[in-house]
């Protein structure tokens, strides 16, 4: 039978051994070394598998870990069973620590012997381990680091609290793909290091994003103009965290909004490879509304209102056992299906409105209102609001509680948003609906409309639920309000409903009407409630170091979004432009007067004005309802005899467009024109700058405005 105790030379000679402890009589006899360590765990060696050759073969010395080291033995013999004994000790070779052998007591010379030193062994390093913990092994690879510095840039906070999830719950899905992809890999540098210069904001900080965004930029290029077969989630992935990273930079630069044209194009068609299941269309939900708002002010059509996205986003019947719908899931489809035709039905109104003669241009925008209220959507969302909102009995501001008295909190940062969306879209379409009504009362009075009462409590609820979910944004995190931010664009819309209350009720004084008392009291709330709002969102302006905004302009762009003209301090036309090797901003205005150009530096340089003649009304009736063309333009000017824009048709496969033909011919994505023949980057600060105005943000996930007056951050654009 096999002995399964000897010691190591009795092993080695291939002798009987009489197993004797700690020196068996054979050894004893001709005084030899005698040690027993076969079988024994002493060591712990950690390699790490890439770093293997194809034999499996470790290419860097493997860290050994000892069960129990030196410095243990000497400050404390530490836990050792009293049946044990120590019966030799070796210097590992590498590493550190010591191969210690232990043997029990006794003498059985058997397998039973062998099983219960085996199980003293196992409790022994069960001691060890509950004692002192290894030491944590961290791969140096740049993978591992990458992954390391996103997590804590995360932080260790609940998910559902995470600042930065405004951007989506895709973030969270980053960590899994680093390492798989080197455009990837690159925007996720970028964005942390823009972080980095965003919490401390010193030239090294800023130095190092400038340089890590000139390789991300050049990698995120060569991909885009190499993809023959479409747009990749990957793509849209490395796009995404550009723009973020951009406007974490500074929105100034202007940079961040050659991104947000660049998503708007590639999630156009909806034909995307690879995607997430677990996070696309969260992706899609939390990027299409920056087209939306956007679209609405510069008075285009959204790039989201095409048969892909209408037909994916029309909600079904809720008795429907066709299709199994979530909550948030039921909602989110149905406010995106009304909230991508808001901008059409804004351009169809301003029609009507600017063209009462014209009944086929009224029956268009009052046929699209009806449709757009015939799908219910307090019933769509009804069950996610339920699920998703709490009520606390907390006024949310005290000079305002006898207006309101409790104050909402929200599940997660996405419920909010999601919430917020809702009520700003209740607020969008009601004031489209008060503009046809006040315009056309006897026309629309028969349709299928809310009629003007129940809209007016329609508006004025979802502006108090908006204003109620202030508290809880700012509550998320202090130190990075990142979540006030999104809600600043849904506040700024919800002052639309005190400004029509008080609108309304000035029609009825001057049309000679007493005010009844129930009247005076909803004017006098109304007046609080807009002063509160301005004074709020003001306030969001001075955490993110934007210059504040005057009520006039702030009106003006309400009326706009309702459908009335657009005032002519917003540029018809952005463009970006290089000239003796500088990045140039272009805009383009319209004024009553005269048409001009203004040419913008985005180092800062003072704005140089040109002549400009801009399109016809017709020709932009034509893009903003029907065209199919985007307009890819070279370094010239317009006006210049050598300029040709590049054409790239969109199939009626409904392929992207930058990932046709055209595209790769583009000198490079700074040469963006939007074709809709109007401002690309509104949404960004686009704001009178006067004596008594000057430029606020409007769109909720950038820094700072485009145009505020505070000296901006030095930066210098990388070579394009």
């Amino acid at each position: 039978m096999t002995q399964t105790g000897k010691c190591d030379t009795c092993r080695q000679r291939k002798v009987k051994c009489d197993e004797e402890r700690p020196k068996c009589g054979a050894c004893r006899k001709k005084d030899r070394p005698c040690a027993y360590s076969y079988g024994k765990a002493s060591a712990l060696v950690v390699q790490d598998p890439n770093q293997l050759t194809k034999h499996g073969r470790s290419k860097v010395e493997p860290v050994v870990y000892a069960l129990n080291s030196p410095e243990d033995d000497i400050s404390s013999t530490g836990f050792v069973s009293s049946s044990l004994l120590l019966t030799t000790e070796r210097e590992a070779d590498h590493g550190k620590g010591v191969f210690r052998t232990l043997a029990s007591s006794s003498k059985p010379r058997s397998r039973k012997a062998a099983g219960i030193q085996k199980k003293k062994l196992e409790a022994y390093l069960q001691h060890l381990h509950s004692q002192s913990a290894l030491t944590w092994h961290r791969p140096s690879s740049f993978e591992s680091t990458l992954i390391a510095r996103y997590i804590d840039m995360l932080g260790s906070g609940p998910v559902s609290q995470q600042p930065l999830s405004i951007l989506g719950t895709w973030i969270l899905s980053i960590p899994s793909r680093i390492g798989s992809n080197r455009m990837l890999d690159l925007a996720v540098e970028f964005l942390m290091s823009s972080y980095a210069a965003y919490w401390d904001n010193s030239h090294s900080k800023r130095a190092v994003a400038r340089t890590i965004k000139a390789k991300a930029l050049k990698e995120l290029q060569l991909v885009v103009c190499d993809a023959s077969e479409g747009a990749t989630y990957e793509v849209l992935l490395a796009t995404k965290m550009h723009y973020a990273a951009e406007a974490l930079l500074g929105v100034g630069s202007m940079y961040h909004a050659i991104h947000a044209f660049g998503l708007a194009e590639l999630l156009k068609s909806g034909a995307v490879a690879n995607v997430d299941d677990d996070h696309f269309w969260n992706l899609i939900d939390n990027t299409y509304i920056d087209d939306v708002n956007e679209a609405m002010l510069a008075g285009r059509k959204s790039v989201y209102d095409n048969e892909f996205y209408l037909s994916t986003t029309y909600p079904p019947p809720r008795s429907s056992s066709l299709m199994s719908l979530t909550p948030v899931q039921r909602a989110s489809m149905a406010i995106m299906h009304v909230f991508i035709q808001c901008p059409r039905l804004v351009y169809l109104v301003r029609h009507a409105v600017s063209h009462p003669d014209d009944s086929s241009a009224l029956a268009s925008a009052v046929s699209l209102a009806e449709s757009l209220w015939q799908v219910d959507l307090p019933d769509q969302v009804s069950d996610f609001l339920k699920s998703s909102i709490t009520t606390t009995h907390k006024p949310s501001f005290p000079e305002t509680a006898d207006i309101l008295p409790d104050s909402l909190h929200f599940d997660s940062v996405q419920s909010m948003i999601l919430c917020t969306r809702y009520w700003m879209l209740q607020n969008v379409l009601c004031g489209l609906t008060d503009t046809l009504h006040r315009y056309f009362p006897v026309e629309v009075a028969l349709a299928m409309l809310p009629d003007p009462e129940a809209r007016r409590r329609i508006d004025v609820d979802a502006g108090l639920q908006l204003a109620k979910s202030l508290t809880w944004a700012e509550s998320v995190s202090r130190e990075l309000p990142l979540v006030p931010l999104r809600l600043h664009t849904p506040l700024q819309i919800s002052i639309g409903p005190w400004y029509r209350t008080i609108r309304h009720a000035g029609s009825l004084h001057s049309s000679g009407m007493s005010l009844s008392p129930e009247l005076e009291s909803e004017l006098s709330r109304a007046y609080r409630m807009k002063a509160l709002l301005i004074n709020e969102c003001n306030r969001i302006h001075k955490q993110w170091d934007v210059s504040t905004v005057d009520e006039d302009p702030l009106i003006e762009a309400l009326d706009s979004m309702a459908g009335e003209k657009i005032p002519d301090w917003l540029p018809i036309r952005v463009r970006f432009e290089t000239e003796d090797g500088e990045m140039v901003m272009k805009l383009e205005y319209e004024k009553t007067s005269s048409s001009h150009q203004e040419r913008v530096t985005l180092g800062g340089e003072t704005p140089i004005t040109t002549p400009y003649s801009p399109p016809t009304f017709e020709q932009h009736g034509s893009e903003c309802c029907g065209s199919s063309t985007y307009d890819l333009p070279y370094h010239t000017a317009p006006s210049d005899e050598s300029y040709k824009p590049l054409i790239a048709t969109a199939s009626s496969a409904q392929t992207n467009p930058c990932m046709s033909p055209g595209w790769s011919a583009s000198p490079r994505p700074a040469d963006f024109l939007h074709s809709t023949g109007r401002n690309l980057c509104s949404t960004s600060g686009w704001w009178p700058d006067t004596s008594r105005t000057s430029t606020v943000l409007l769109d909720s996930t950038h820094k700072a405005s485009a145009f505020s007056k505070r000296d901006p951050s030095p930066y210098i654009a990388p070579s394009w």
